[in-house]
């Protein structure tokens, strides 16, 4: 007989600060498909296929098929990063995706994608939830895989539930087709009489998303050390997970995840990375924080060719965040005539209004805090010039998911003096000098170049920028955790108090 996998995802990265509530409707703006459609879908040359949840998906089909087994098509859905999700869309998932699972059945392996670290308006754990209703479903002997991205709360409810989790190893974001395709080789060996037991443990720490990368410093010799006991056949998989640092529950943790022929090898394995982990806290806060003056007088004083980044990440709406503070333009405004510098805005009603003056109109404009003023106050801009109307889509340049469509919603480019202020309805992909060289404004030909992205955006700007500043901004996603107002954080935690080894959970292999 036939094995059978199921394949689906649920994909959302939860900001606890932004209270913008995740509607079903900006779920469907990101939808892999449902049933055979998601499978056509993620094949290669797909219509989903470029997205990185579309290549972890597409990832795990290629290698189910190429094993001979056939894969049934579940529910995948996924929305942009931002507030707690709305529990009515959970349940309609579930509702949605077990029906089909339950269809599907006897099924040997079901492949899920999350993110990993999704909070709902009821549930501090949607992805340990939504496992456990898989599992619910398919029973005890069935195999279940699972990709994650690595800034997941791995939770203990999520490790009962599956068989195998492994997380995106590079930071930023490189790796989805590998990602997907090493949680699948872990589920199908195991549905092959090949199984590995994997160990879990959780250290009560976390750091700015800002703060590290694996392609350099602790992290990448931490990665590095894993890599090379994979390559020597030591252990099958490891996952090192920095926890998504907005996402206020009450039980966070970065973890470390091994996958190993037996169960002592790996909670050996497992205990000597999170002791390396443990021994990284204070680097992956990250360096000097500057702040906003700091940052635009960098840029004054700047005589490269080349622009200094100001990184936003607070407003990162890869992070959760809005992306609509106008706070950098207020430093910026006194500089409007010398200072050639790129800013974004999430701003419908600018946007509208441009649209309505033409290109050539001028006006004065309120910019920011339309859609969450808890967070930013708007800025006025006087004697703006609409330079430019367009459509918002773009195609990605990469690295990461190149070739892939972007899209900001219609938007325009306003100009003040010098300063080019890009307003647009959603600025997910920021991060690519695309989203600005789409709208005419070219990066390398600023002095300063507004960023909002954590460090993802890193692999392309770093190569064209003069200097890089994390800076001090208002967002949902603040770069200073110790001054977000988290309710629901444990004692003692790192950085809020200090931390030693002994407080580090012993690894377990629950499966």
């Amino acid at each position: 007989m036939e094995k059978k996998v199921f394949l689906c995802g649920f994909h959302q990265e939860t900001a606890s600060f932004n209270p913008i509530p995740t509607t079903w409707e900006k779920y469907q703006r990101r939808s892999g498909g449902v049933g055979e459609q998601l499978i056509a879908n993620v094949r290669k040359g797909g219509a989903a296929r470029e997205s990185a949840y579309g290549a972890i998906l597409g990832a795990m089909l290629d290698e189910a098929e190429k094993r001979g087994f056939q894969v049934i098509g579940g529910m995948d859905i996924g929305a942009y990063s931002g507030g707690a999700v709305e529990q009515s869309v959970v349940d309609r998932y579930l509702e949605e995706n077990l029906a089909l699972l339950k269809a599907a059945l006897p099924v040997d392996a079901v492949l899920v994608g999350l993110h990993g670290a999704t909070q709902s308006s009821a549930s501090n754990d949607v992805c340990g939830d939504i496992l456990t209703a898989i599992r619910e479903v398919v029973g005890e002997t069935t195999v279940i895989g699972a990709s994650c991205d690595l800034h997941a709360n791995v939770t203990e409810k999520m490790m009962r539930a599956a068989d195998y989790i492994s997380g995106y190893q590079t930071y930023p974001h490189l790796d989805f087709d590998s990602t997907g395709h090493r949680a699948a080789v872990l589920a199908l060996d195991k549905v092959e009489g090949k199984g590995a037991k994997m160990a879990w443990v959780t250290l009560p720490q976390m750091a700015p998303a800002h703060g590290y990368t694996t392609e350099k410093g602790g992290l990448k010799a931490l990665m590095d050390k894993g890599h090379a006991m994979v390559s020597a056949g030591e252990i099958r998989d490891f996952s090192v997970f920095q926890v998504q640092p907005w996402l206020d529950v009450d039980k966070p943790g970065s973890a470390i995840l091994v996958a190993a022929d037996t169960e002592e090898k790996a909670i050996a394995v497992a205990a000597d990375l999170a002791r390396d982990e443990f021994a990284l806290r204070e680097e992956l806060q990250g360096p000097k924080l500057w702040t906003m003056a700091e940052t635009v007088q960098a840029a004054i004083d700047n005589t490269e060719d080349k622009p200094v980044v100001l990184v936003d990440s607070s407003d990162s709406p890869g992070a959760g965040s809005p992306g609509d503070s106008a706070e950098v333009l207020r430093y910026l405004l006194p500089h409007r005539d010398t200072l050639r510098a790129a800013v974004t805005v999430v701003d419908a009603p600018a946007v509208a209004k441009a649209f309505a003056l033409g290109v050539g109109g001028k006006a004065d404009f309120m910019l920011g805090g339309t859609v969450s003023p808890e967070l930013s106050a708007p800025v006025e801009v006087t004697d703006c010039v609409v330079k430019s109307l367009h459509s918002g889509e773009f195609v990605l340049e990469g690295p990461a998911s190149r070739g892939a469509k972007g899209n900001m919603g219609r938007a325009a480019v306003l100009q003040a003096g010098q300063l080019l202020i890009l307003v647009n309805h959603a600025g997910g992909n920021c991060k690519d000098p695309q989203f600005y060289r789409s709208a005419g404004i070219e990066p390398t030909l600023c002095r300063l170049v507004d960023v909002k992205a954590c460090t993802s955006f890193r692999a392309a700007y770093e190569p064209i920028s003069a200097l890089i500043c994390n800076t001090i901004t208002p967002g949902a996603a603040g770069v200073e955790l110790t001054t977000l107002p988290f309710k629901n954080i444990p004692k003692p935690f790192y950085p809020f108090a200090e931390i030693t080894e002994d407080m580090i959970g012993a690894p377990v292999c629950l499966r």
